[in-house]
């Protein structure tokens, strides 16, 4: 039987990417991933036995270009939640982008269920479990836009859950401060993640695109579903906006 050979390859953007067949073996790899993962030439040594299923269903050729979240086995034997971003170049061979949750968020929304379940089951401290709380819910609003450097130009800002006034506030001098500092041209939203879109968090959007803009900021719209792109059709920012299907499709386009 022939053996697998891996190869490691150069990648234009700092995270673990993987080249895999269709038998979900590892053909070539980055040094990111190599650095993440203890690998062998089977993606299922680094993919948590409860995710495999996922993995079987999403990640196949008659499915181009696919979105997975699923756990992962890093070289530290930890189990860590990631997003998988795939693109098949054939029904041979796909590409895998693999972009870590934010650890952070994990442990806040571990906290509020936590915090939740004691209130529940007791009235005792009730003013200083209420307050942890609320800081809490601030802190998850806050790593709800985390701010990804992808190269000195690009940056992606994925936006998870739903689009609400509080969150937006939340997150608004966070991301425009971070957009200044890094002095980032391009700023890719990823609204793949987003849920309900409200009118009044809609507004705060605005505001925030509208800062952006006059920074000289440019703004690209990524994986929006058709509803919520009529929403932001009535934003009615005197500016350009740039859309795209997919996280694959706007790093082709502005990240070459």
């Amino acid at each position: 039987m022939k053996k697998t050979l891996m190869r490691q390859v150069n990648n234009h953007f700092p995270v673990p990417s993987l080249t895999i067949n269709k038998k979900y073996t590892i053909l070539e790899y980055t040094q990111e991933a190599s650095e993440m993962f203890h690998l062998t030439p089977s993606l299922w040594e680094i993919i948590e036995e409860a995710s495999h299923k996922k993995v079987k269903d999403w990640i196949v050729p008659t499915l181009p270009k696919v979105k997975v979240e699923v756990n992962v086995i890093t070289a530290s034997k930890q189990v860590e939640l990631v997003d998988l971003y795939v693109k098949w170049a054939n029904d041979l061979q796909a590409e895998i982008m693999i972009i870590p949750k934010e650890g952070q968020n994990q442990h806040v929304s571990k906290m509020l269920d936590r915090l939740q379940n004691r209130l529940n089951e007791t009235n005792f401290e009730l003013l200083e479990e209420k307050e942890k709380l609320e800081d809490a819910i601030h802190q998850n609003n806050l790593l709800s836009a985390p701010f990804i450097q992808l190269t000195s130009e690009i940056s992606l800002i994925p936006l998870f859950g739903d689009i609400s006034e509080e969150k937006l506030f939340t997150i608004k001098d966070q991301v425009l401060l971070k957009a200044h500092t890094h002095e980032t041209d391009c700023l890719l939203f990823d609204f793949t993640a987003v849920g309900e879109m409200h009118q009044d968090g809609v507004s705060v959007l605005k505001d925030i695109f509208t800062s952006l803009l006059y920074m000289g900021k440019k703004i690209v719209i990524v994986g929006i579903k058709p509803s919520q792109a009529q929403r932001l059709h009535h934003l009615q920012i005197r500016f350009n906006l740039s859309f795209v299907t997919s996280l694959q499709e706007a790093l082709h386009r502005y990240g070459a």
